[in-house]
């Protein structure tokens, strides 16, 4: 893969049928957003983005391969990232990295925040183990129950921005 073919850009109305098709699964898709039902749909995606912030995407030869938001933003104080997938392609090469990064750069040069936040449920090792090698740090644990009642935590976490 080479780095110089992977940029991001604000996300354009026809990205939605890309951006529908990274989640390869029901749990990926509930890692992504759990309000969501399985396959993400153009109107499912346009729902969930209408309340959010700076929707971008990651792409590597013109085609999408990462998407992120934020859903919360608080001037000078913090956003929090949301919506994150990385298509399963590309997932352990430096995407999800190269997506947070971009995502806390978009909030410190537009918001002038001074953290990050996001969410990862505890099923998510991956995004897990990510988050902590950016730096982030847990400092809440929530109780969701899906609609299956099925119990989970949902942890946010957080990073300071420099």
């Amino acid at each position: 893969m080479k780095k110089e073919k992977i940029v991001y850009r604000n996300l354009i109305p026809s990205d939605f049928e890309a951006i529908c098709k990274l989640p390869q699964n029901a749990q990926e898709l509930f890692f992504m957003c759990p309000k969501a039902d399985y396959p993400l749909t153009k109107e499912q995606l346009e729902d969930i983005i209408k309340d959010r912030f700076d929707s971008t995407v990651v792409l590597y030869d013109n085609k999408i391969i990462g998407f992120a938001n934020f859903y919360e933003v608080k001037k000078t104080e913090y956003c929090a990232i949301g919506n994150v997938i990385v298509s399963y392609h590309f997932r352990s090469c430096g995407i999800g990295t190269f997506l947070i990064t971009i995502m806390e750069n978009i909030g410190k040069q537009k918001y002038d925040i001074q953290e990050t936040h996001l969410s990862c449920f505890n099923a998510n090792t991956a995004g897990l183990l990510l988050y902590h090698k950016l730096g982030y740090i847990p400092f809440e644990i929530e109780r969701r129950t899906n609609k299956k009642n099925k119990i989970s935590a949902l942890i946010k976490l957080k990073k300071r921005v420099i």
